[in-house]
C-alpha cells in the first residue's frame, strides 16, 4: 500500500501510536515464541533508523503493515487489551522516551550511534545500540516469556532491538504531538482519529 493514501498528520501521529503497541505486539511474541509476520518486524526496525528522513513516508513506507499495531491501539483505548503486557510495554516505550527527552548525554549518545550504524544493521548491533543509549535512562522494561527463549542471546538482541523501534515510534509520536496525557483526557478524539485509520487499512488490505 502507498503511504499517498494518507497526508493528514493526525494519521501519522495516528501511525506512530500504532507503530509503539506493533513493537510491544511483537516484543510479547518474541519472548513466548509465537510466530510473527516478517514484514511487521521489518516495519518496526526500519524505523530505527529514520532519524534522517525526509519525509514520514519514508518512515512508513507500507503502512499496511501497522495494521495490527492500530487494532491494538484502538482495543487498549477501549479498556479491552488484548494483553495487559503488551499494553504496559506500549506505556514502558512511552516513558522511556520521555527520559530520553530530557537526558542530553543519553540522546546524544543515541544519535551517535544511529549514524555509525551499518546501512544493513543486525539484531546484536541495535540491541547493543538500545544498551549504550536507552538501557542508561535507569528504567528498564521488564520483559516476560518463555525463560529458555530470553536466556538465548540471539532471542535478547531481537527483543533489544524492538524495543528501540518501539522508542522510535514514541519519541515520533511525541514529536508529532502525541503525549501520554491525551489517551486519558482525549481518548476519545484519538479513538476517532485511530478508527479512522483502521477503516483505510481494512479496505485497502481486505
Amino acid at each position: 500500500m502507498s503511504i499517498n493514501h494518507i497526508e493528514d498528520l493526525t494519521d501519522y501521529r495516528s501511525l506512530a501510536l500504532a507503530g509503539i503497541m506493533l513493537a510491544a505486539e511483537l516484543v510479547h511474541s518474541r519472548a513466548r515464541g509465537i510466530p510473527q509476520d516478517p514484514a511487521t518486524i521489518a516495519a518496526v526496525k526500519r524505523a530505527i533508523t529514520s532519524q534522517h528522513a525526509e519525509s514520514m513516508r519514508d518512515v512508513f513506507p507500507a503502512i499496511d503493515n501497522f495494521e495490527p499495531g492500530v487494532a491494538s491501539a484502538i482495543n487498549a483505548l477501549r479498556g479491552k487489551p488484548e494483553n495487559p503486557e503488551v499494553l504496559r510495554y506500549g506505556l514502558q516505550l512511552i516513558g522511556l522516551a520521555n527520559l530520553l527527552g530530557r537526558s542530553g548525554e543519553a540522546l546524544q549518545q543515541l544519535g551517535r550511534g544511529l549514524d555509525a550504524l551499518p546501512q544493513a544493521p543486525t539484531d546484536s548491533e541495535f540491541a547493543a545500540l538500545y544498551q549504550s543509549s536507552i538501557s542508561t535512562l535507569g528504567k528498564r522494561v521488564q520483559v516476560t516469556g518463555n525463560p529458555d527463549l530470553l536466556q538465548q542471546q540471539s532471542v535478547a538482541n531481537d527483543i533489544r532491538a524492538l524495543l528501540l523501534g518501539g522508542v522510535r515510534f514514541a519519541w515520533l509520536w511525541q514529536q508529532l504531538g502525541g503525549r501520554r496525557w491525551q489517551l486519558i483526557l482525549q481518548r476519545k478524539s484519538v479513538l476517532r482519529a485511530l478508527g479512522a485509520l483502521h477503516t483505510i487499512l481494512k479496505s485497502t488490505i481486505h
